[in-house]
């Protein structure tokens, strides 16, 4: 009977690593059993080291840790991916769960967080560390507005008539938005408007 979560650590500095796995470790119900410093090495060595959470930064020289993520989802759906990333963008956070991350924790963030954002991934529920800040956006209310609307699911065309506006307004708005903000997906749109607190949370982001 297996007691202890498996994990692999997968990061290009071995400092870091080492930090990492000693906490890890001292958990009573996890354990450490491999580990890699680029995405080439860590696919090699889940062919034949099974765990239960990738543990993986996304700035890695060579194919970064995104790419990874996309890769380990095709190959081994049921593995949980935390990403370890020292970027606070909530964009950037936004774009690893949309790859299939279940957690997303900075480096910066208390160690502690890492724990929870693995423990919460092996319950296939979704974390943020707290530390994710909303960037500043310069939106104007009116685009405040189109975002909260288009995010609870209305169209450009329900929008324009709530706004009082055309509807090729509201995709000029949209446009100028995704500009701004930063982003390309809708998912990213939305967890991003989520983070600076004027919309919901996206479709399947867990407590």
């Amino acid at each position: 009977m297996q007691l202890e979560s498996r994990i692999i650590l997968v990061d290009d500095h071995a400092a870091v690593r080492s930090g990492y796995k000693r906490f890890i470790d001292s958990e009573s119900d996890m354990v450490v059993v491999g580990e890699a410093g680029n995405a080439d090495l860590a696919f090699a060595l889940l062919k034949t080291q099974p765990c239960d959470v990738l543990v993986l930064d996304i700035s890695m020289p060579g194919q970064s840790g995104l790419e990874l993520i996309k890769r380990v989802r095709l190959k081994w759906p049921a593995l949980a991916v935390v990403v370890l990333s020292m970027h606070d963008s909530p964009v950037v956070a936004a774009k690893a769960l949309e790859q299939g991350a279940r957690a997303y924790i900075t480096k910066s963030s208390d160690p502690n967080e890492l724990i929870l954002g693995i423990r919460k991934a092996l319950g296939e529920q979704t974390y943020v560390s707290k530390d994710v800040q909303a960037q500043t956006s310069g939106l104007t209310p009116r685009e405040v507005d189109v975002v909260r609307l288009l995010v609870e699911g209305h169209t450009i065309d329900q929008v324009a008539t709530s706004l009082g506006i055309s509807s090729k307004t509201v995709s000029n708005n949209l446009s100028q938005i995704r500009q701004k903000v930063g982003v390309q997906t809708d998912f990213e749109l939305a967890f991003w408007a989520w983070s600076q607190g004027f919309a919901r949370k996206p479709p399947g982001f867990g407590e």
